[in-house]
C-alpha cells in the first residue's frame, strides 16, 4: 500500500467523501421531488 503523508491522505479521503455527499444528495433530493409532487396525503 502507498504511504501518503497525512495532508495528502485527506485530501484524498475529503475528495471521496465529496463525491459521495454530491450522490447521496441528488438522491435524496430526487426522492423529495417525487414525495413533493404526490402531495401531502398520505
Amino acid at each position: 500500500m502507498a504511504k501518503y503523508s497525512p495532508n495528502q491522505r485527506n485530501k484524498v479521503l475529503n475528495k471521496t467523501q465529496e463525491v459521495l455527499y454530491q450522490k447521496e444528495f441528488k438522491q435524496a433530493d430526487r426522492i423529495y421531488q417525487q414525495l413533493s409532487q404526490r402531495g401531502r396525503g398520505q
